[in-house]
C-alpha cells in the first residue's frame, strides 16, 4: 500500500508541477520509476490512480507553490539573450522579491557588478565554473553554500560566445525567504545534497533523513519514503540548475 501511495505522489507531482524535475513512471508489472532526463518532462502513464492521504496532499501542495516560484525564476533567467543592464536587473528583483540579489561573475569566478553593491553574504562563486553531470555549457547552473548567516542558494545563467564563457548572471536567495509562500512551513523539510536548508518544526537529527548519505543516495533515487523508529518521511527531489533539492514531510 505504501508503494502505491509513493507512486501516486509522484504522479500527482508530475501533473501539478509543470516545471519540476520528473521521473518516468511505469505502472506495469514491476512498478518501476526511473529518471530519463534531468529537468525535462517525460512520458507518464497515469492509468492507475490512488487517493492521496493528507500528508501526501500536503507535500504536493507545498511543493507546487515553491516549484511555481522557482520555475518562474528559471524561465526569467533563460529569457535573457544578453546580460541585463541596471534597469533590467532591478526589474528582475522586483519580480522576485525573495531574491537576495543579483551579480555578474567573471569566467574565473570573481565578482563584478552586483545589486546590492555589497552582498550581505560573502559567497565563493567558483563552484559555478563546474558543470553538473549531463549539463550543457549554456544550461543554468547552481550550488548551495553555507554561510554564518545561513545557507544561500545560487542560480546562474551563463552567457557564452563561441562556446566560451563570457560572464555569469547570478541570482541568489535564502530558502527561508520563500516560506511566506508556503502553507504550514513547519511541516516541511528542505535540503540540498550537502546542506540542510530548512527543517521546519522538526528535529532533523531525529528524523530518518539524518542517517542518509544524500550525495550518494540522490545518484540513484529521486523520491521515496524513509523510516526508522522515530517515524517515516516522504520525500521527492526537484532539480534546480542541474542540482537536486529535496522536499520532505512526515508520513502518517
Amino acid at each position: 500500500m505504501r508503494s502505491r501511495i509513493c507512486l501516486c505522489l509522484l504522479a500527482s507531482l508530475a501533473l501539478l508541477l509543470p516545471g519540476c524535475s520528473y521521473v518516468e513512471q511505469k505502472y506495469k508489472d514491476t512498478k518501476v520509476f526511473y529518471h530519463t532526463h534531468i529537468n525535462r518532462p517525460t512520458k507518464l502513464d497515469i492509468s492507475e490512480r490512488t487517493e492521496l492521504e493528507a500528508s501526501e496532499r500536503g507535500l504536493v501542495q507545498r511543493m507546487m507553490v515553491l516549484d511555481e516560484e522557482l520555475g518562474r525564476l528559471e524561465k526569467a533567467l533563460d529569457a535573457f539573450a544578453t546580460p541585463p543592464d541596471a534597469e533590467g536587473a532591478q526589474s528582475l528583483l522586483r519580480r522576485f522579491p525573495w531574491l537576495s540579489g543579483l551579480a555578474m561573475v567573471a569566467p574565473d569566478g570573481t565578482l563584478g557588478a552586483s545589486v546590492p553593491p555589497v552582498p550581505l553574504k560573502q559567497l565563493d562563486y567558483t563552484p559555478l565554473l563546474e558543470l553538473a553531470p549531463k549539463a550543457l555549457p549554456r544550461d543554468l547552473r547552481s550550488f548551495v553554500q553555507d554561510t554564518p548567516l545561513g545557507p544561500e542558494i545560487v542560480l546562474a545563467r551563463p552567457f557564452l560566445v563561441d562556446d566560451q564563457l563570457q560572464v555569469l548572471l547570478v541570482a541568489s536567495f535564502d530558502f527561508r525567504a520563500l516560506l511566506p509562500y508556503v502553507s504550514s512551513p513547519g511541516d516541511l523539510v528542505v535540503r540540498s545534497a550537502d546542506t540542510l536548508l530548512w527543517c521546519g518544526d522538526l528535529d532533523y537529527s531525529a528524523t530518518p533523513m539524518a542517517a542518509v548519505d544524500w550525495p550518494s543516495y540522490l545518484k540513484e533515487n529521486s523520491h521515496g519514503e524513509l523510516s526508522d523508529d522515530n517515524g517515516s518521511m516522504l520525500w521527492v527531489s526537484r532539480y534546480l540548475g542541474g542540482k537536486p533539492l529535496v522536499f520532505a514531510s512526515k508520513a502518517p
